[in-house]
């Protein structure tokens, strides 16, 4: 399949590590999503430290046996020796809509996402296949481990953000995410997304496919279900409809044939995965804030519904 065939038209989705494109040709009623590195600099230079396109290209590689179902089809892919360059050539989910991280989730949506990467993670649940590709690194969490570090930039650029309780026991939350990184090491892995929210969402009526997999790692799949219930639901969640989605995905982890999993296992992980998320704002909210307009609400909401989540779920 030659690309200098395919007629290209941007998108209307701007990507931080990369640039999306419709792509048709003719002849061919088919319809495909052409996905090539950013050319802004700093970006490249995000994504060469992370190997962006390399973990991306080795995701869809591991996710084909799906056939199109909850991950859009790879047609073709490729990526630089370095991992930050390259191309994928996807399917196009059309019609859909993609999620929007102001917006938010409804709660049906989110029970859809819950049982979409549960199909995911349960097919490369502890997978000796998953242990042996070295490339895609043990999760980091959106770099828990380094929220300490980040806490006196945090609240210089986002002080304005926080309510007088919020400033006051963000140093509570430091223990909490250390002993949290601890005990994910000990818990089953899996293939995770790691940035699990509205906007790397597609939505097709009951169904929703994930996409954007360029921070894919091994590691706690309930992290992927904390990220996406604390950050990305229109609404603050109670305990009971927080049990109601867990328990979704730990059914759709059973089906996948994953035993020995019960419910009280998938809570206490969901509840290690929502001590990790409370790095995120910390970590992620002064480039937001200094973004754009858009990026200081992003972190607003960020701020707003992971600490909420996390009080509400593990009472901090």
């Amino acid at each position: 399949m030659k690309t200098s065939r395919f007629l290209l038209n941007p998108t209307r989705t701007t990507g931080f590590l990369s640039q999306t494109f419709h792509a048709a040709r003719p002849g061919d009623s088919r319809k495909y999503i052409l996905k090539v590195g950013s050319d802004q600099p700093v970006a490249q230079k995000f994504s060469r430290h992370i190997r962006s396109f390399q973990r991306e290209v080795l995701a869809y590689q591991l996710l084909k046996p799906l056939g199109g179902k909850f991950v859009p089809r790879c047609i073709a892919s490729a990526s630089t020796p370095d991992g930050s360059d390259g191309l994928l050539l996807l399917q196009e989910i059309f019609p859909c809509r993609t999620g929007d991280q102001i917006q938010g989730l409804s709660f049906r949506e989110l029970s859809s996402v819950a049982k979409s990467i549960g199909t995911v993670h349960a097919r490369f649940w502890n997978s000796n296949q998953l242990r042996k590709i070295k490339a895609l690194p043990l999760h980091q969490y959106n770099r828990a481990h380094e929220a300490g570090k980040h806490a006196q930039t945090f609240l210089r650029y986002c002080r304005s953000l926080l309510t007088k309780k919020d400033a006051k026991r963000i140093q509570h939350f430091f223990p909490t995410i250390a002993q949290a990184l601890r005990q994910a090491k000990k818990r089953p892995i899996t293939l995770v997304h790691g940035d699990l929210r509205a906007d790397n969402l597609l939505l097709v009526r009951s169904n929703v496919f994930v996409v954007d997999w360029q921070i894919a790692a091994r590691g706690l799949g309930a992290f992927d279900l904390a990220r996406v219930i604390g950050g990305s639901s229109s609404r603050p969640l109670t305990l009971r409809d927080q049990h109601k989605l867990i328990n979704i995905w730990q059914k759709t982890l059973r089906q996948g044939g994953v035993h020995g999993y019960n419910f009280a296992d998938a809570w206490q992980d969901y509840q290690i995965g929502v001590a990790l998320t409370l790095s995120i704002p910390i970590t992620n909210g002064p480039t937001l804030v200094q973004l754009s307009a858009r990026g200081r609400k992003i972190a607003r909401l960020m701020v707003r519904r992971f600490f909420q989540n996390a009080e509400t779920t593990l009472g901090i």
